[in-house]
């Protein structure tokens, strides 16, 4: 290589002293291949890279799909369970109130069961009864199946 033979990529001088030029660099098939390769790559990466944008879309939308009916059955049972809150409330009430009319109505049918018992030994003759014979001829009311029931 002489002095004055221009280096490949390198600054051409003119001899009359002009700006330097630069040459282009020199094309073997070699890096023209790989530079093909390269771009290849380049538009398959691309294109990959635009398949996984759509398909990050496509799974977005069917969450945000889900999420909303999540969202609105969530709403529907919380609206359920409000419903059905209310109706226990009102049944428990009721329980309570019929339970405490039973007691009163248990309360008074005791009351009621006396009262006849007491009518009915005010009322009765004092007349033996053929079971009492035996012990001295006076009535016994545990004998008489009505008093008997009326003493529960």
């Amino acid at each position: 290589m002489s002095a004055h033979e221009p280096v490949i990529g390198s600054p051409l001088t003119a001899l009359d002293g002009l700006e330097p030029v630069y040459a282009p660099p020199v094309r073997t098939a070699a890096s023209l291949a790989e530079e093909e390769r390269r771009r290849r790559r380049m538009i398959s990466n691309r294109e990959s890279a635009r398949r996984s944008r759509l398909r990050k879309q496509r799974q977005l939308e069917g969450l945000r799909l889900e999420a909303n009916r999540l969202g609105s059955q969530n709403r529907g049972l919380a609206d359920r369970l409000g419903a059905l809150s209310y109706y226990a409330a009102l049944f428990r009430r009721e329980n309570a109130r019929l339970r405490h009319e039973s007691a009163a109505l248990r309360r008074r049918l005791g009351d009621i069961r006396r009262a006849a018992l007491w009518w009915r030994l005010v009322r009765m003759p004092q007349m033996p009864s053929p079971d009492s014979a035996a012990i001295g001829g006076r009535y016994v009311p545990g004998n008489d199946p009505i008093l008997a029931s009326l003493m529960v």
